[in-house]
């Protein structure tokens, strides 16, 4: 019976537009499991990339397409060159002011390669004391992750040597530099055995540290939830309505008397 009210002229409009409406909210549930699907896919792409060998700059040329090296650690051997080292401005770690202390590290081949070696604070950001975060011996082989060089449209480069910079721009720190550079920089991994607190300051990207595939599964089971109660409910709301419906008719046939109301018994005096 309820079934047969569905698509009656009084319904109709309703119906399609539930109908449409679950539709959309299961499709959205669909979506969240694709999502889920895909987050799994990069996370096994990030970990496979995480665990192989360190991809050695010194050994191995570097390939064309540099997203194939994307999420994958990255070995390099040389010597830290300090006196031209420069610090990136406006990095905060944990709310606190500081800079990112930025290191040419010359190859054996006569390139070299930016290091970000990490953070310090502002209070010790001053060229005169960056001395104290030389490592030692300068010759050292570093882990890190190839980072782009961070092009800003338009601007243009410092007219003379800066020590302080807002974006690790390869090309423009180049000018300033009397080795040539290679297209991508590094930022520097922290060594196993690494105190928390040690300057500079380096850390796994929580990215790569703690995988993880989201939210998606409980965004789903959210969006078929809906999807249910919108269907299941309208079934029961329709039967409730034309039920209503045929009384207040009922009513109105009995000239406004509702033969389900209880009778009045007079007082008994």
């Amino acid at each position: 019976m309820i079934l047969t009210k569905l698509f009656s002229r009084r319904w109709w409009f309703v119906t399609i537009f539930v109908i449409s409406g679950v539709i959309v909210l299961a499709r959205l549930g669909f979506w969240q499991i694709d999502r889920l699907e895909e987050r799994k896919a990069f996370n096994q792409l990030v970990a496979e990339r995480w665990n192989q060998t360190p991809f050695d700059v010194n050994q191995d040329t570097l390939p064309a397409e540099m997203d194939l090296l994307g999420y994958r650690r990255i070995q390099v051997t040389g010597s830290f060159d300090y006196a031209n080292q420069v610090v990136l401005k406006n990095q905060n770690r944990d709310s606190i002011p500081g800079v990112g202390l930025v290191t040419p590290l010359i190859l054996p081949d006569g390139r070299a390669m930016l290091v970000s070696r990490g953070w310090i604070p502002l209070d010790q950001s001053m060229p005169e004391q960056w001395t104290q975060f030389n490592e030692a011996p300068a010759e050292a082989t570093v882990v890190g992750l190839f980072q782009q060089s961070q092009l800003l449209a338009g601007a243009p480069p410092p007219d003379s040597p800066q020590t302080q910079w807002f974006r690790i721009d390869i090309a423009a720190i180049q000018q300033q530099l009397p080795y040539e550079l290679m297209p991508v920089f590094l930022a520097q991994l922290p060594e196993p055995g690494r105190g928390y607190e040690a300057l500079p300051y380096r850390e796994v990207p929580p990215g790569l540290s703690e995988l993880s595939e989201g939210n998606h599964f409980s965004y789903a089971l959210q969006w078929f939830m809906f999807a249910a109660i919108l269907g299941g409910g309208y079934l029961p709301y329709i039967h409730y309505q034309e039920q209503r419906r045929q009384r207040l008719k009922t009513i109105a046939e009995n000239g406004g008397v509702n033969p389900d109301a209880p009778l009045d018994v007079p007082a008994m005096t």
